[in-house]
């Protein structure tokens, strides 16, 4: 075994490591304190794992280095999605939150492998796909929010029908992220 891959495999097996003692200690508080983690604490057995395939993404050599990190954001940001959720008791916000999953769990893979790699290619494209995803968040939030009402709050909660009142604010501001966002992008281009 070479020194370089020797060393991929200490840093991948020491953030191994740092994973199961986060890990353990999470479900020692948790006994401690009587908390039902099965019930509360669930999401966690979502991003321990996704934390572990990023972490092992980022020792990788590669191409099966950018794909384990960019799965590794993947399935930890359904977790930290699942954590809100499961907080919040609002799982309709699917409708939306998969955009937060799908683009800006990759991007964020993807950019931080770049940025630890001394990739600028791949730090911009992950980049955009984080810059796309939270775009696409906030239109789609704003439209199953407050036009159509997923939340249950169809509208009635502002004394207007299906957030009437609210439609030309939301048009507004996504017309301003549009403009906004195509600047900052194109700004990142050589």
């Amino acid at each position: 075994m070479n020194d370089d891959t020797r060393r991929r495999w200490l840093g991948g097996e020491t953030a191994l490591g740092g994973l199961l003692l986060l890990l353990g200690t999470m479900v020692l508080l948790g006994q401690a304190f009587e908390l039902d983690l099965g019930r509360v604490g669930w999401p966690f057995f979502v991003i321990a794992p996704g934390l572990a395939l990023l972490a092992l993404g980022m020792g990788a050599a590669g191409r099966p280095g950018e794909v384990l990190a960019t799965v590794g954001g993947v399935v930890t940001m359904v977790g930290l999605v699942l954590l809100v959720q499961n907080a919040t008791d609002r799982f309709e916000t699917w409708a939306y939150a998969w955009t937060l999953v799908f683009l800006v769990g990759s991007g964020i893979g993807r950019w931080l492998l770049g940025v630890l790699r001394d990739r600028r290619d791949l730090a911009a494209s992950g980049g955009r796909l984080i810059a796309a995803g939270l775009v696409a968040f906030l239109v789609l939030g704003v439209f199953f929010e407050v036009v159509v009402g997923i939340g249950g709050r169809d509208g009635a909660a502002f004394g207007y029908g299906a957030g009437g009142r609210y439609v030309l604010a939301a048009l507004l501001i996504l017309a301003g992220v549009v403009l906004v966002g195509r600047r900052l992008l194109a700004a990142g281009r050589p």
